[in-house]
C-alpha cells in the first residue's frame, strides 16, 4: 500500500491508496503515531479505499482521540458509502468528523475554545 503525504500548512493530507488491511494498516498506524507526535492537523482521505478492516478502524479511533487530546483537528474525507455505514454501525462517525471534500474539512479546523473561554467571550466580562 502506499500512502500519499502532503503538507498545506499546519494540515497533513493523507491519501492512503489501496485497501486498509493487513500491511497497509501498519503503515497507515505507524504515520498517524509520527504525526500524533508532532502534533499538527489531519485529514484522512479514503478516497481509494474501498474495502477497510476493523483493526483500521480500531486505530482511526484511537488516533482521532489522540489528536484531539492534543487540540488538533482529524479529519476524514471521501469515504464510500460501504465504509461509511460501517462507520456508523460502529459509532465511529460519532467520534470522528467526516466531509466531502478536502476544502470542508480544513475551513472546520478553526481555533478551539473551550467551555470557560466561551463563558467569558459570551459574558463580556474582562479578565485581564
Amino acid at each position: 500500500m502506499e500512502i500519499e503525504k502532503q503538507e498545506k500548512g499546519d494540515v497533513v493530507v493523507l491519501l492512503p491508496k489501496g485497501n486498509l488491511v493487513f500491511g497497509g494498516v501498519k503503515e497507515l498506524e505507524d504515520i498517524l503515531e509520527a504525526l500524533c507526535n508532532d502534533a499538527c492537523n489531519i485529514i484522512l482521505d479514503l478516497k481509494y479505499i474501498k474495502f477497510i478492516s476493523a483493526n483500521a478502524l480500531g486505530i482511526i479511533a484511537y488516533y482521532a482521540g489522540c489528536f484531539r487530546e492534543k487540540q488538533k483537528g482529524f479529519k476524514l474525507i471521501q469515504i464510500n458509502t460501504n465504509i461509511r455505514k460501517l462507520m456508523d454501525i460502529t459509532g465511529l462517525l460519532r467520534i470522528v468528523e467526516v466531509f466531502e471534500n478536502e476544502n470542508e474539512a480544513i475551513s472546520s479546523m478553526g481555533p478551539r475554545v473551550g467551555k470557560l473561554e466561551k463563558t467569558f467571550l459570551w459574558s463580556g466580562e474582562d479578565v485581564s
